[in-house]
């Protein structure tokens, strides 16, 4: 094979080095458009050959790898060219096109690179009875997890026992961030932290790796040296583009899907998010907005004198009756972040119906567990809730926005950015509700906590008022 010199970001370098000696590992890297992660993903496995041990039999390091990508034509007109522009047919193996097969040989390492699309279920079932040492995922968030799941099983097969086993063995991918609603951002956001120190990674053993590229607006983005126009390449791209465009694909923050509109235009992350955490006032009433149900929320937060809204936490639970809810999260978390705190419960109106399961009401087991409930009205329209919202979001106090959250309130934040969202009809139209999902519980709870918060704030402004312009005069009695 004729040399090859490639030298990889930071990012990309944690990348490739990353694996777990011995055991199944996944590896995984988002990042914006043309910074050199799809390249990542082809030399981890030239890294990773030169790491098996050769066979007993002849002393080669046999390795097999499938590179697979969603669909046959994303694979033959983005997947493999990429691969051609560092490794070409002719000088750094032999490209079998029938096969779609490339077999490599350089010093005493032997690599198989099958590309495989998924088409058809006759393309997945044959991807998923390969034989491997490895899987590489092409923009992974377009490959259900079914798959990945499946494919993971395949990895370490290749080379046979005779000629010494895998040695190390796993998955990886490379991706531009996906939406919210994907699997894999629950999977990489929620449950792994990313650009933990590859140091730290070797040293607990962990089995799976998180990598994020910074933003393409950064001061030194990677790989600019090799992008067209060098650092100006992002500012040309990002022309025309829309905002939710450029954050996702340029500044690597995972977006949202485009069906529906979102139900608040108003939320500005950068005006409504605090950049540190908040400290409550214990002289103030603690609020909770409550979204109940089996899939819940309750949103924490106070209005202060001047009328600005503060929010502090957050829960957000699956399959939670109110009585669970209250035993296992809500008291815990008062205990521990509210202790002798004044809290008072604003639920959502219907809480004051029987539920489904029993002859009570969820207000009924927060007052029978000695818990403070206030419900503003019995009025649970969409209008009156936003409306609520945005007597903060739209508005200053004292050169100060009326709103501010605390980054710990991560489900939340994602909720307003757009992650609450209008149902879309088939005729493309939004309807009067918007969809239930993982961010409608949130944003409904916020809501029930700004109309009561709100309602209050809109009373004490009156008061305040009336006291400034002092007792009225009844003229025609003085006279």
């Amino acid at each position: 094979m004729a040399s090859i010199n490639f030298t990889p970001p930071p990012r990309v370098r944690d990348f490739i080095k990353f694996y777990t000696p011995g055991a199944l590992f996944r590896d995984y890297i988002v990042g914006p458009f043309g910074s050199g992660k799809t390249t990542g993903n082809f030399f981890k496995v030239i890294y990773l050959a030169g790491l098996q041990t050769p066979s007993p039999v002849d002393g080669i390091r046999y390795v097999r790898v499938v590179v697979v990508r969603n669909t046959a034509p994303q694979l033959r007109d983005t997947t493999i060219p990429s691969f051609f522009t560092w490794f070409k047919d002719g000088e750094a193996g032999q490209w079998k096109a029938t096969d779609r097969k490339f077999i490599m040989r350089y010093n005493d390492v032997h690599i198989e690179w099958l590309f495989r699309g998924l088409d058809t279920a006759d393309d997945v079932k044959n991807v998923l009875s390969l034989e491997t040492t490895f899987a590489v995922l092409d923009e992974f968030v377009e490959i259900p997890r079914a798959i990945v799941d499946a494919l993971e099983a395949r990895c370490g097969r290749y080379p046979s026992a005779k000629d010494g086993g895998a040695t190390n063995w796993g998955i990886w991918g490379a991706s531009n961030p996906g939406n919210e609603d994907n699997w894999w951002f629950k999977f990489l956001e929620e449950e792994h932290k990313p650009n933990v120190s590859l140091q730290q990674l070797v040293l607990s053993r962990a089995s799976t790796a998180y990598w994020k590229q910074p933003s393409g607006f950064c001061a030194e983005p990677e790989n600019w040296e090799n992008l067209p126009g060098g650092k100006g390449y992002y500012t040309s791209l990002a022309q025309n583009k829309s905002e939710a465009w450029i954050k996702q694909f340029i500044e690597t923050e995972w977006g949202f899907s485009q069906a529906g509109m979102p139900v608040l235009a108003t939320f500005s992350p950068e005006l409504h998010v605090a950049k540190m955490a908040l400290n409550p006032n214990k002289l103030l009433p603690l609020i909770g907005g409550f979204d109940p149900g089996m899939r819940s929320a309750m949103i924490f937060g106070q209005l202060d004198l001047q009328g600005r809204l503060y929010v502090y936490d957050e829960l957000v639970q699956r399959d939670f009756g109110a009585e669970r809810f209250i035993t296992d999260r809500l008291r815990p978390l008062l205990r521990n972040r509210f202790p002798d705190f004044e809290f008072i419960v604003s639920p959502d109106p219907a809480s004051n119906q029987r539920t489904p399961t029993n002859e009570s009401t969820v207000v009924k087991t927060f007052k029978a567990k000695g818990f403070t409930v206030r419900i503003p009205d019995d009025n649970n329209r969409l209008p009156p809730r936003i409306e609520a919202i945005e007597h903060y979001t739209t508005r200053l106090i004292e050169g100060k926005p009326a709103l501010l959250i605390d980054p710990r309130c991560r489900q939340l934040i994602r909720a307003l950015r757009g992650g609450w969202r209008y149902n879309q009809a088939s005729t493309g139209t939004e309807t009067p509700e918007p969809l239930k999902n993982d961010h409608s519980h949130p944003a409904d709870a916020f809501s029930y906590l700004c109309k009561y918060t709100a309602k209050n704030s809109v009373r004490e402004a009156k008061t305040k008022e009336k006291r400034r312009q002092g007792p009225l005069v009844n003229t025609y009695a003085m006279r």
